[in-house]
């Protein structure tokens, strides 16, 4: 990720069905990860990173979890 770069809107919020989630972009260190709860594939979640991943030229993994209880998608960045 490139360390001064302003991170627009577009790209720090993700939608996913309706709801937004806000991403702390300059936190997400390689290995860390963020869970979303959220019933969408996580298939469908990685394709709505796309722009964000291209963006801050990282790249994510997302897979379905089942986490205290509630389901959704976590997300790590691999690189």
């Amino acid at each position: 990720m490139r360390p001064s770069q302003s991170i627009p809107d577009h790209i720090r919020i993700l939608v996913l069905d309706g709801v937004e989630y806000w991403i702390e972009w300059e936190r997400l260190l390689p290995g860390c990860s963020f869970f979303l709860k959220t019933v969408m594939p996580a298939a469908q979640v990685q394709r709505h990173l796309r722009p964000a991943e291209e963006h801050l030229r990282i790249d994510l993994k997302a897979q379905q979890r089942h986490e205290m209880g509630f389901y959704g998608v976590r997300v790590w960045r691999i690189a």
